[in-house]
């Protein structure tokens, strides 16, 4: 399979787009916490739920946004071997 050409800027912007969605997920998880509990039980279990749902996806935006950025970082590594050995190569020519 061909690589494909590193564009930084929709590398950044896909890491970008998984913090973005990781901290809203954050957001909507600790507004539902701060909530007060305990008028009603069915309603208390469903919210439990819901945090439950959330906390998950949010792991999962995470998980997502840690891979990304390991592959920004390895493109960005290789970037600047490669660059440097041209470099090197061009001074000993």
């Amino acid at each position: 399979m061909e690589e494909r050409p590193f564009d930084v800027a929709s590398e950044v912007n896909g890491l970008r787009w998984f913090i973005a969605r990781a901290s809203a997920m954050g957001r909507a998880l600790e507004g539902s916490i701060e909530q007060p509990w305990g008028d009603d039980a069915d309603e208390d279990r469903r919210r439990l739920e819901d945090l439950s749902h959330l906390g998950g996806a949010m792991v999962e935006a995470l998980r997502a946004a840690t891979e990304a950025s390991d592959r920004l970082a390895a493109r960005l590594t290789k970037l600047a071997d490669d660059r440097l050995a041209v470099a090197l190569a061009d001074m000993g020519s």
